[in-house]
């Protein structure tokens, strides 16, 4: 993303969030350890340690804030031995963050004073998942200027990069590790479970899951203000490179096709493909993507299929969540998918694109041509009714669970509403038209459209007329 501040400004702004997020991720963690049924595993290791050390009568410096610092920093010890020489002298500014998170911690709790402790199991509970939405906005503001990692989130990265493992992998392991190391010192001192106990798993559980559904309406403005590209855009751009789209918009096109599940935006696609004798792309994407993200292509399909997504995937993706450089595999799809499109559009030929977010990915490039299909809800359900043979109420409930899994899925990566009209040159009604119909009428717009450009790629569909 380009920048449109002067550096003091943006710097001053990526400090700000920074900051403030690692403070509300400090509130977070103060108000967890005062409900006494644990905290995040992250931080699991020094609230014991803080526990064992107010127990024992240790010195006042032996706070939550510091044994956090000592914890996090014996992160960064075990990211050293793993990475070894690999390791980079920039990584030791890791402690850096862990010494300010440590002491915004204390203040954290220097500001909290006056909050009583729970005397009930319910306000216990309420102090815990009061916590859980402030460590999880936290997060979102502190990974969103991609500035200092933490040294919980290096030693991860660090696995990964040594082991080949995923993230979403070694995150839970290495979240249990640390859980686990909790639950032995706390026996081994309280002989019972002190700081580490039922609030660390339902943290473990939620913390990530609330992260996703605060990004998914902040993240964009976030980034926004911080003047940062998305982590997927990122990916994106390096997957991408070469892949130039043609911006002097020379004699060709390439036709998006969006549409709303049972609309027949497949088969308006693929005849209006073989009216102009151009290629068709719809399962060879799937390919491509599978090729250039290594995942397997059954679980491509079933992505471009589905897109939704079971409850263990959905805590695992917490842990992609919090990361600034780990992609999950719906992100490595998106990014996958989105690099084919985009080496489609840089080759010297005209096509057409079904779904995969093809309008946004290639919104700036002058040979798009974008168009969505819809259709009355009724007539949608009929359509799949007579091609699945399923029930009226199984054919109207997929329906409605996968317009609402790919507008969900368009909202997350592009920040736009999924048929929102102003997105494409052109939307059409294929239930009032038909399929025939449809496929002229976006040809007829075609060569309106290549008239306005000065272009006329439509030349072969002209001289297969003559």
């Amino acid at each position: 993303m380009k920048s449109n501040s002067s550096p003091i400004v943006l710097w001053g702004k990526r400090l700000l969030v920074y900051v403030l997020g690692l403070y509300i991720m400090a509130i977070g963690v103060v108000c967890s350890s005062r409900s006494a049924l644990g905290v995040t595993p992250v931080s699991s290791l020094g609230n014991v340690l803080f526990l064992i050390g107010s127990s024992a009568g240790a010195p006042s410096f032996m706070n939550l804030g510091n044994c956090t610092t000592a914890v996090f920093c014996l992160y960064l010890i075990a990211e050293f031995l793993v990475l070894r020489r690999d390791f980079k002298p920039a990584m030791l500014l890791q402690v850096a963050a862990a010494l300010l998170f440590g002491q915004l911690v204390n203040l954290a709790s220097a500001t909290l004073f006056f909050l009583p402790a729970p005397g009930s199991y319910v306000m216990r509970l309420v102090y815990l998942f009061v916590s859980i939405p402030l460590v999880s906005a936290g997060v979102m503001l502190y990974l969103s200027p991609n500035l200092l990692a933490m040294p919980g989130e290096g030693l991860c990265l660090a696995i990964v990069r040594k082991t080949g493992r995923s993230m979403g992998t070694v995150k839970t392991v290495f979240d249990c590790s640390v859980v686990l190391l909790s639950v032995a010192a706390s026996l081994l001192y309280f002989r019972g479970l002190v700081g580490v106990r039922e609030g660390t798993v339902i943290s473990a559980l939620l913390v990530g899951f609330v992260l996703k559904l605060l990004q998914k309406p902040f993240q964009k403005p976030l980034l926004r203000f911080v003047e940062r590209d998305s982590k997927t855009d990122r990916a994106l751009e390096i997957a991408s490179q070469g892949y130039l789209t043609d911006a002097a918009g020379n004699p060709k096109i390439i036709i998006t096709i969006g549409r709303e599940f049972g609309s027949g935006g497949m088969e308006i696609g693929r005849r209006l493909a073989e009216r102009l004798g151009i290629a068709f792309y719809d399962a060879q994407l799937d390919e491509m993507a599978a090729e250039k993200s290594g995942l397997p292509l059954e679980k491509i399909q079933a992505m471009s299929r589905k897109m939704e997504r079971g409850v263990l995937n959905g805590f695992m993706d917490g842990a992609y969540a919090m990361s600034n450089d780990a992609l999950s595999p719906e992100e490595q799809y998106y990014v996958a998918e989105s690099s084919a499109i985009r080496e489609i559009a840089s080759r010297d030929e005209s096509c057409v694109i079904l779904g995969r977010c093809a309008d946004y990915v290639l919104y700036n490039d002058p040979n798009c041509f974008r168009a969505f299909i819809h259709a009355r809800t009724d007539i949608r359900i009929k359509r799949i009714m007579t091609l699945s043979g399923l029930s009226q109420e199984d054919a109207r409930r997929l329906t409605e669970n996968t317009d609402r899994a790919r507008a969900s899925y368009y909202k997350r990566y592009t920040g736009k509403d999924y048929g929102k009209q102003e997105n494409y040159h052109l939307g059409l009604d294929s239930g009032l038209l038909g399929t025939d119909e449809s496929v002229e009428c976006i040809i007829n717009i075609l060569r309106r459209w290549c008239d306005v450009r000065g272009t006329h790629p439509l030349y072969l569909l002209d001289r297969k007329e003559s």
